[in-house]
Formats: C-alpha cells, structure tokens, sequence
C-alpha cells in the first residue's frame, strides 16, 4: 500500500512539474503581407525555436514572438506549431525546480 501511494504521488508531483502555461506572440514582421496557410498545404521550409520561460511559463526569458523567426525569410504563407519535444520535458523536468520551462516554436513558411 505504501509503494502505491508513493508511486501515484511522484507521479502526480512529475505531471504537474512538467506542464505549465507559456504564450507565444504569433505576428508577422512590420510591412509584411504574410497570411496563415491552408491546413493541408505542403511547407517549403521549416525553421524551429525553443521559447524558454519561467515561473512555469508565466514570464518568457527568451524572446517569445515570430516576427523574428520570420523577418527576412520571404514567407508569404505561414502554418505556426508550438509544442513540447522530448528536450522541453528533459529541460523543464531538471530546470522545473527553479521553475524554468521551455517550449518549442515551429514555423512552416511556403
């Protein structure tokens, strides 16, 4: 009964240190005319950023917007993902003691 117990907290503790809230600021460069694209429309390019934050996302750390991602990129349609890799829960599994948490942006440009 004790092993469950202790399993089902350290699970319970894992679950709730590897998630968290962060936003990501979806905007285009100043004088850009990019739109959103289809969902079934094929990428020509893919460029990927991780977004750290802390206080379990609530202050980015890190720059959190696209418009840099995309300035100079030529992009006339754009489809925006943001996630959490394997990495992101490796990162905020060892930095979610100081409550550090990182996220993944990932921009496909046609």
């Amino acid at each position: 009964m004790y092993k469950k117990i202790v399993a089902l907290f350290t699970a319970g503790v894992f679950a709730v240190g590897v998630v968290g809230c962060a936003t990501v600021q979806v905007e285009a460069p100043a004088g850009s005319d990019i739109k959103l694209a289809p969902v079934n429309s094929t990428p020509t390019r893919v460029v990927k950023k991780r977004v750290f934050y802390a206080l379990w996302g609530l202050v980015p750390i890190t720059p959190n917007s696209t418009a840099p991602m995309l300035n100079g990129q030529n992009a006339k349609e754009v489809k925006i993902k943001t996630y959490e890799d394997p990495i992101d829960y490796i990162i905020t599994a060892i930095l979610g003691i100081v409550t550090i948490t990182s996220r993944t942006v990932e921009i496909q440009m046609k």
